[in-house]
């Protein structure tokens, strides 16, 4: 994996993050678990201004989930809290998504040929923030 594919990977990822919390957090009653997700939330926008920051610097333009991503995510983000709308729902379903991101950023991350310490670090801000998102969620099941 090249600089640009980790780049990508770590751009579409807090993409597809900020859309999933944006999906849940207007059914979110409890104050604190929406304060945590507004946190999340915004750490998520602050990974993907600088991936694609860093794209566009090297003449790439950032591509984010494709519309069928986007529209699934919503869907099953809308179909689940339908059927339970509790914080604990939409803590799981955050520790759910954030597993996938620490999951594929590691196998991402491991599989990445380059040596820019720049690509490096952000794809490891991605994993360490998707970890942190666990963590906090916990508390809220």
């Amino acid at each position: 994996m090249r600089d640009n594919e980790l780049l990508q990977f770590v751009y579409k990822t807090a993409e597809m993050g900020i859309q999933g919390l944006r999906d849940v957090a207007p059914r979110i009653a409890e104050s604190e678990l929406r304060t945590a997700v507004s946190r999340q939330m915004e750490e998520y926008v602050g990974i993907s201004r600088r991936s694609g920051q860093l794209l566009r610097s090297r003449g790439v333009e950032p591509r984010g989930p494709s519309l069928g991503s986007r529209l699934s995510s919503e869907i099953m983000s809308t179909a689940k809290t339908l059927a339970d709308p509790s914080g604990s729902k939409i803590a799981e379903m955050v520790i759910q998504g954030s597993t996938m991101g620490v999951t594929k950023g590691t196998k991402h991350l491991n599989d990445y040929a380059g040596d820019d310490p720049d690509v490096k670090a952000l794809a490891r801000r991605l994993i360490d923030t998707e970890q942190s998102n666990i963590e906090e969620m916990k508390k809220f099941l």
